[in-house]
């Protein structure tokens, strides 16, 4: 692989030109598509001598000219300790990133890009907004170069370390799904919560539909009021199975979609995760840069055996929830592996759990089971129905916030920290005590009468959370985490 000389300003690569078109096109499609649905519905709106091929012939110009402007102007490379990304044509900006602040390095790869050979890059600081530190057209020898240089690279004179990075080192593939393994991971989901994202994805649509064109829409309203009063508890049998058909599928389309060819790979001190299929993912994963490691299952997971990672890094809360760095499907052995190699081995498992205490479950039943079942009290005595559905209420929120109680417990061993959760799944989250950031002591007026107390411990990824335990524990566990910080000369990432 020839390496690319980095100190240089360096374009995007030409091939990649169309991608830069298509991705300003796709921006503009979002911002403005209800706008573009009234053109087209009501050509009136616009003068006599404008047509709608000339509207789209005049669009596409205009961000061609601008994808152009971009494109011409768009420059990065590394100065001494910096990363530099220079853009604009208008309003010119100048991203200057430290090295040593750089938290992750992820390339992704769409069907227009797998077609061009092109990869974009994202970098994401602690502190970045993440969508403006991106590069959207690279070959794949620049790629791979630039992302390992920038994820390992820590101080510019280290010149050792920085040649390093060229060597090709021994790769060991710890997991790969098989399209079984997807198929049992799709089957295993939520698709409850893929049913109402669907429901509020369409109600959205509708809405917009029934804005811009009101008169048709009308029209149907009273006639579809009238087959739904009218229909029998068949039709809604027969409603609510479709719709769980439509969830299952769906839910199986997109984990097919973002696990397609999913490998978990160890390089020496690192992960690299390869996932997707229309929109291809390679993230580069440092041990150290680790923050907590997350891994759940639940009752359809247990009946294949099978639980979900997921890798918790140092990233802005601009792009957390967009940060996808887990592997789905994982058998017990490769997460004692993963454990082992992350915490050297160093796990508290053979500690005592210390378990939540029982005003944990009495504070959640009486708040999200009692307080609910208890407001409609009124009705209760004019409609039998809503007292069979507080009573079924009362009784499923004591099962739900029982089972969650039960699993509500921590491990603790001077080193590490393992938070146990979850009520029908079950999460586990393990983080090094150095890498504590801040710990929150909270007790209100009730834990306080009777001895109890409940800590957040945060770190750079995010928090756990260790509920109702004994008071003086938990002054003492947040002493010596805050402790061990203090005197740790680890470097936290």
């Amino acid at each position: 692989m020839s390496k690319p000389d980095l100190t240089k300003p360096t374009r995007q690569e030409l091939r990649g030109f169309l991608v830069i078109f298509v991705f300003e096109v796709q921006k503009k499609l979002r911002a403005f598509w209800p706008i573009l649905i009234l053109v087209f519905a009501q050509k009136k709106l616009l003068p006599a001598s404008v047509t709608i091929p000339m509207v789209i012939g005049i669009a596409i110009l205009l961000m061609l000219v601008h994808a152009i402007l971009y494109y011409l102007n768009f420059y990065f490379y590394i100065d001494e300790n910096q990363f530099i990304i220079k853009k604009g044509y208008i309003r010119k900006k100048v991203l200057s990133i430290p090295l040593e602040r750089i938290q992750s390095v992820n390339t992704k790869q769409n069907i227009l890009q797998q077609l061009l050979n092109v990869y974009s890059l994202e970098v994401d600081t602690a502190g970045s907004v993440g969508k403006e530190l991106k590069i959207y057209s690279l070959s794949g020898s620049c790629t791979d170069y630039l992302t390992q240089f920038l994820q390992s690279h820590k101080d510019s004179a280290n010149e050792e370390k920085s040649e390093s990075i060229t060597n090709i080192n021994e790769e060991v593939e710890i997991i790969k799904l098989s399209h079984t393994d997807l198929l049992r991971i799709g089957i295993s989901q939520n698709h409850l919560r893929t049913g109402l994202i669907i429901l509020a994805f369409g109600s959205q649509i509708v809405d917009q539909i029934q804005d811009l064109f009101k008169e048709e829409t009308d029209a149907y309203s009273d006639s579809f009021q009238n087959i739904i009063s009218n229909s029998s508890i068949l039709f809604y049998t027969g409603i609510a199975i479709f719709a769980l058909a439509v969830s299952i599928l769906a839910t199986l389309l997109i984990t097919v979609i973002k696990y397609y060819d999913f490998k978990l790979i160890k390089n020496q001190q690192s992960y690299r995760i390869i996932a997707g299929l229309f929109n291809k993912r390679k993230v580069l994963l440092p041990f150290s840069k680790v923050q907590q490691l997350n891994w759940e299952t639940g009752p359809i997971k247990k009946m294949f055996g099978i639980f979900k990672i997921s890798f918790k890094q140092a990233v802005s809360k601009q792009v957390q929830q967009k940060q996808v760095v887990d592997a789905p499907g994982c058998l017990k052995q490769h997460i004692n592996s993963v454990r082992d190699e992350l915490f050297k081995g160093d796990l508290p498992d053979s500690g005592e759990k210390i378990y939540s205490h029982r005003r944990y479950f009495n504070l959640l039943w009486i708040q999200r089971g009692w307080f609910p079942a208890i407001l409609p009290i009124a009705l209760y005595i004019f409609e039998p129905l809503w007292l069979i559905a507080g009573g079924a209420w009362l009784v499923l929120s004591g099962l739900y916030y029982w089972m969650m109680f039960r699993k509500s417990y921590f491990q603790f061993n001077k080193s590490q920290l393992i938070v146990g959760k979850g009520a029908i799944n079950t999460v586990w989250q393990q983080a090094e005590s150095f890498k504590t950031q801040s710990v929150d002591f909270r007790q209100s007026f009730f834990q306080k009468r009777r001895g109890l107390a409940s800590l957040r411990v945060n770190n750079a990824s995010g928090h756990v959370n260790i509920p109702y335990i004994p008071e003086d524990m938990a002054y003492k566990l947040m002493n010596y985490l805050l402790y061990h910080v203090e005197t740790s000369n680890k470097k936290w990432m």
